[in-house]
């Protein structure tokens, strides 16, 4: 054989082993722009995602600079929205551990898991986009980053399939079919959550031409009452626009719904709201005025919350007594205690104590005193209101005290 055939068929060889097979395992062995670029977008999507989830259990309270504080761009609006979450889990995490897998997909001996994602990052941000943009009606700029970083995935993941031979037609119908599936059942999901929360943008006061005026009149209409007391458990500043004083009966299930609405309206409007709490709850064993017993263990569980503010976690017992309204016995209200770490000790001595069982008592002469019928309800900057009304009318007393004090 001739040195020149030789070299021939060795430059063929070497051809061929050059050559990715189908699965794309050669794209492994040698890693190509778009392989290090799939895998260096991942790891900012990890990051990003990691912290929105972070910033997710602080939505409404969001100090962060990248997050704007705006109308339009405003983290608060959207990761307190109800499409901010799935299965009660934020998306945020969800896409951190679609990060991961794509990361740890790239190390596999076939590329198919990491183009898949690759594919479903696109597409699930696409379809969160068009939600954050037409639905909610705001900006995440941190969300608008990973929306970025999933079109360089799909750009980078097609040249990345392309390239190695890992992409086929039938391939792509099959992914498409099933993204399609799952994205459905995901819009159908959130649909029906949010049919229960309120839109965050119904918690921000309204322009002054903007005002709900029905409102306004029901609310001059309402009796005008000087609160007496102590204000003992407060959320907001003392010179907030809007005072709202909730009396309260922790086995009342309103008043669970309301204690929600009311903290997220605090939350949404830090400077201008002050929450404060008051008790009233509908038990013979503490509230003379009620002729029949309508909810057994309230003053038990009043008394409980108040010992639990003795050692500063008053509105986190409450939480805990609003999450689980069947469970009021003495036994349940230790067992919240040692869930918050407080002391038991002193806990315990506490529900034994007359001090205590006066300020609850002090709570209820005081709604005697100004005719509260039910809960819950409010007085507003010292106007009764039975109830507690929506979002959107709490919103408009900001936007009429600030009006009136120009």
């Amino acid at each position: 054989m001739s040195a020149k055939k030789i070299k021939a068929e060795r430059r063929a060889a070497a051809e061929r082993r050059t050559v990715p097979p189908p699965n794309g395992r050669a794209g492994l062995r040698g890693p190509g722009r778009a392989l290090w670029t799939v895998r260096g977008l991942a790891g900012i999507g990890l990051g990003l995602a990691g912290y929105l989830t972070l910033l997710h259990y602080q939505a409404g309270e969001i100090e962060s600079p990248l997050c704007g504080a705006g109308a339009t761009v405003n983290c608060n609006l959207v990761l307190g929205s109800a499409y901010a979450t799935l299965f009660g889990w934020p998306v945020a995490l969800y896409a951190a551990a679609t990060y991961a897998a794509l990361l740890a997909g790239t190390f596999l001996a076939t590329l198919w898991p990491a183009l898949l994602l690759c594919g479903w990052a696109f597409v699930f941000s696409v379809y969160m986009a068009g939600l954050s943009f037409f639905g909610i009606g705001a900006v995440c700029p941190l969300c608008t980053a990973l929306y970025a970083v999933n079109f360089g995935l799909a750009v980078s993941g097609g040249l990345l399939g392309r390239t190695t031979g890992s992409l086929s037609g039938a391939g792509l119908g099959f992914a498409a079919l099933g993204f399609a599936v799952v994205l459905t059942g995901i819009g159908l999901t959130q649909a029906r959550d949010a049919a229960f929360v309120t839109p965050p943008q119904d918690f921000l006061p309204p322009a002054a031409e903007d005002m709900d005026a029905g409102f306004v009149r029901y609310y001059y209409q309402q009796p005008a009452v000087v609160l007496r007391g102590e204000d003992r458990h407060v959320k907001g500043p003392p010179d907030a626009v809007l005072t709202l004083h909730e009396f309260v009966d922790f086995r009342c299930p309103q008043c669970a719904i309301a204690s929600e609405t009311l903290h997220r309206f605090q939350r949404a409007n830090p400077d201008d709201v002050r929450l404060v709490f008051r008790h009233y709850p509908l038990d013979r064993g503490c509230n003379s005025g009620m002729k029949n017993q309508v909810h057994p263990g309230a003053c038990a569980a009043a008394v409980a919350a108040e010992c639990a503010g003795e050692q500063g976690k008053f509105w986190e017992y409450a939480d805990l007594l609003f999450a689980d309204q069947v469970r009021f016995a003495r036994a349940d209200f230790e067992a919240h205690a040692e869930a918050l770490r407080l002391d038991l000790d002193g806990f315990r001595a506490c529900l034994e104590e007359t001090r205590i069982r006066d300020l609850v008592r002090d709570d209820i002469q005081e709604a005697e005193r100004i005719e509260v019928q039910a809960t819950p309800t409010l007085v507003a900057n010292g106007r009764l209101i039975q109830g507690v009304p929506p979002a959107g009318k709490l919103a408009t007393l900001v936007t009429l005290v600030k009006t009136q004090a120009n």
